[in-house]
């Protein structure tokens, strides 16, 4: 196992250094190796129990390939968690001491740092203290502003644009959502703080692909902003794909902020794969989730709700409520959302197609009237005809029924080539 390489090299460090002087092995922190916190931690920091803080020595450790990730601090790219090895050295009345440490890549698929650490053995509460300043340093900071926090994204922010009128769905969905997390900001966070649990409550929103969940979190997102409160939202889009370790930044930026926040998730499920969802089952059943004063909300979606675990789903307290985002329920719905994407090309006779867009998701009446309203640019005509509606319509159900063929018809290209063969051999 790698952590035992890194031990054996500590203590081999140690007996060159310290031979005579007692050490205990830890589990350490791997911020304490992160740049932004030994950039900012500076010599001569004093910590707990009269103890200082000296700087730090660069060692060689033959287990360690010393790399660096990288993300955005505000406006600016900066490096962020490092592996490495270290003598970091304090001193105490006086008297110097170090601790020994190492950072390393524990899988090659998974870009978690696992970290040891050899402390003298009467200085483990100096060493926490470090370990916490650390810490503190490399949480995300993030300032009341008028768009959203990008945790893990190729960009560091953006504006929300989708207004709350502008989510077509059942109004007593809507309604029952919105008195949801406006009670929880209102009342619910002073309840949770009488019965001394962290004001931290938890939604999800479930449905098929095309329902409106993104949008419905983009226009919660807007109004949350008006009424001052953080929005912070992890992003799945850069290389690092749908890690825990963004969720657990997140946590660190909610617990830090002196406001009310809303803490979006999409896709969920994505990040309940491997060793991931028992670190997620800690995050939701309080064990590690963030303590924000001030009440933190979590806002999640999964387009396959049956990939959210059991233990997630059918445990009270994991998440507190789940929303199912319907598909387009009756006529009204229908016409509604028609009309919103034809906009100043609306025609009366365009209802005529409304009865084919009960049961699609909303995504489904989007794409039939930007399609047809490019027909008609493509025509040179300023009107959308009837039949251009109906013709765009047609379309789209063909390619989804032809997609829908091909996914439950087609073989592995791999396993028929090998039939092939097989027979060719045979023959």
């Amino acid at each position: 196992m790698q952590y035992e390489r890194l031990v054996q090299w500590a203590r081999e460090i140690w007996q060159q250094r310290w031979p005579d002087q007692p050490y205990i092995t830890i589990w350490a922190s791997a911020e304490c190796s992160n740049m932004i916190a030994q950039q900012q931690i500076r010599a001569g920091r004093k910590l707990r129990g009269r103890a200082h803080y000296k700087g730090l020595e660069p060692l060689e450790c033959p287990a360690i390939v010393p790399i660096s990730d990288y993300g955005s601090r505000g406006k600016k790219m900066v490096l962020t968690a490092t592996s490495g090895a270290y003598a970091f050295k304090f001193v105490m009345d006086g008297e110097p001491f170090e601790v020994i440490y190492a950072s390393s890549y524990f899988d090659d698929d998974v870009q978690d740092l696992t970290a040891i650490a050899l402390v003298p053995a009467d200085k483990l509460d100096t060493w926490a203290a470090f370990e916490f300043i650390c810490a503190r340093a490399v949480r995300p900071r993030i300032r009341r502003r008028r768009d959203v926090y990008i945790i893990g994204g190729t960009d560091a922010f953006f504006d929300p644009n989708v207004e709350w009128d502008d989510v077509i769905l059942p109004e007593e969905l809507k309604n029952d959502l919105l008195d949801d997390v406006e009670a929880f900001f209102h009342e619910g966070v002073q309840i949770y703080r009488q019965l001394k649990l962290a004001p931290f409550r938890k939604l999800l929103l479930a449905g098929v692909p095309g329902t409106g969940k993104t949008m419905l979190c983009a226009a919660m997102a807007k109004r949350a902003i008006a009424k001052g409160r953080i929005v912070v939202y992890v992003s799945g889009a850069d290389r690092d794909g749908a890690s825990f370790e963004k969720i657990q930044r997140a946590f660190q930026a909610v617990t830090a902020a002196r406001y009310p926040v809303l803490l979006i998730v999409e896709e969920l499920d994505a990040y309940l794969q491997g060793d991931d969802k028992a670190r997620v089952l800690n995050v939701l059943d309080g064990v590690e989730s963030p303590n924000n004063p001030e009440g933190s909300l979590l806002l999640a979606t999964t387009n396959y709700p049956e990939a959210i675990d059991e233990r997630i789903v059918k445990r009270p307290g994991r998440l507190d409520r789940i929303f199912i985002i319907p598909t387009i329920q009756d006529r009204i719905q229908a016409e509604k959302m028609l009309r919103h994407y034809m906009a100043d090309q609306w025609r009366p006779e365009h209802v005529a197609v409304v009865n084919r867009l009960i049961d699609q998701p909303g995504a489904f009446v989007r794409e039939v009237a930007l399609h047809a309203r490019m027909l008609a640019a493509h025509s040179r005509r300023t009107e959308v005809a009837l039949d251009m509606l109906e013709e765009s319509v047609e379309g789209l159900l063909r390619q989804m029924n032809a997609e829908r063929d091909f996914l439950t018809t087609r073989r592995p290209l791999g396993l028929a080539a090998t039939n092939r063969r097989s027979r060719r051999f045979e023959d």
